[in-house]
């Protein structure tokens, strides 16, 4: 089997071929492509086809065509959709991080020493970027089993090995921490702030992973309680179709007298209660508008609105109409209120109008200037009464 001799050659091959790879990549799971159907793809070039099998990016078994593995997996893992979680890159990555501090101890040039101090920045970072990743898929794996795997006793073993990946994930993560800790001959020799910057983010990194599996501990944990109830559940449903297809439920169980019992009305539809807008909310609301073009759009669908003829007008609602609205200069009553020394209401009270007000009025316009007015405003806990109306005492600043 050929291989790419560089990067350039190796992306050039996957652009000619991103239609055919992105089709199988979709059916991964499903079927395996047809020859003839991968060279429809490419439009019926055979050189690109016979190219990507010749370097090893597709698999030819027969007239099938499928994904190599190693080309699937990458995908898989950019794409944030793999299903394996690689628990062993981790521990690999321990023993890199462990043979590096040993090999950076042991370098006698200060040139070697920083080659080591680079492999182990880059394995702390790796260690980091691995534990993200594998709890962020055993996650996603826990929900896609739970939701989609029709299968009882699948499913559930699919949830115990989960829960034993999660917890090899958090001795990982023991380790991984343990190693700086315990190292201190290593980090106090080694003099570089960007080994310290790294580690301080991976401790973050591992901590937020670290709570991000407790959360996915306790979500398996809940999934195989439900399961094993529903189990169970589906068990004696069983038991009880079996007891009434041998006509024996009546005498074997006393399902009888538990449903006599029984007052539910589960199985009856739900009553819907319709609840009509009023003509005032209709004309005077703005919300009123959506409700009214929600109406004109299910009219429209179903059958077409004949016209009719509106009644004539009223006469009485083309005539002029004049409405007296009764309106206060607030500024002009603070002004005022401002340059004498009484309190706010009694000034309200007596104020001298165009017009006669009655007390309620009097009452809300004192209530108004109290509240527009704050800063203006010296409250005190003095309160007075005017017929028979206590009120607070409040004077200008």
């Amino acid at each position: 089997m050929a291989t790419f001799r560089s990067i350039k050659e190796l992306t050039r091959a996957l652009q000619q071929g991103s239609k055919l790879l992105s089709n199988m990549f979709l059916q991964r799971k499903t079927i395996a492509v047809k020859y003839d159907d991968a060279l429809d793809t490419l439009d019926g070039d055979e050189n690109k086809l016979k190219h990507l099998i010749t370097f090893g990016v597709i698999v030819q078994t027969g007239d099938s065509l499928e994904l190599d593995d190693a080309y699937q997996r990458f995908f898989e893992e950019v794409l944030a959709v793999n299903e394996d979680i690689n628990i062993s890159s981790v521990k690999m990555y321990i023993d890199k991080l462990n043979l590096g501090i040993r090999s950076y101890l042991a370098a006698e040039n200060n040139a070697r020493r920083e080659s080591f101090m680079r492999e182990i920045r880059h394995t702390f970072k790796s260690i980091d970027n691995a534990t993200r990743r594998n709890v962020i898929d055993l996650k996603r794996n826990v929900d896609d089993t739970y939701k989609q795997e029709p299968n009882f006793k699948i499913k559930e073993l699919r949830l115990k090995d989960f829960d034993e990946k999660a917890r090899l994930i958090g001795e990982l993560i023991h380790q991984t921490e343990r190693v700086m800790d315990e190292e201190t001959i290593f980090f106090s020799s080694a003099s570089d702030y960007g080994l310290k910057q790294t580690v301080s983010e991976v401790r973050d990194g591992l901590r937020e992973s670290a709570h991000g599996l407790i959360a996915v501990t306790a979500q398996i944990i809940e999934y195989l309680n439900r399961i094993e109830y529903q189990s169970r559940l589906v068990k004696r449903v069983r038991q009880l179709k079996y007891l009434r297809d041998q006509f024996m439920i009546e005498q074997s169980t006393n399902v009888k007298e538990l449903m006599a019992q029984t007052n539910v009305v589960w199985m009856e539809s739900k009553p819907k209660y319709v609840t009509r807008v009023s003509l005032d909310f209709l004309r005077n609301e703005d919300a009123a508008l959506e409700i009214l073009d929600n109406i004109r759009k299910r009219l429209s669908k179903k059958t077409n609105i004949k016209s009719r003829l509106a009644e004539k007008i009223d006469r009485r609602f083309l005539e002029e109409q004049t409405e007296t609205t009764r309106a206060f200069n607030h500024q002009e009553l603070l002004n005022g209120f401002m340059a004498q020394s009484g309190d706010l209401f009694y000034y309200i009270w007596n104020y001298s109008f165009t017009e006669e007000l009655d007390q309620e009025l009097r009452l809300v316009l004192f209530l108004q200037m109290a509240s527009q007015y704050p800063e203006q405003m010296r409250y005190t806990a003095e309160t007075k009464a005017i017929d028979n109306i206590e009120y607070p005492v409040i004077y200008p600043r």
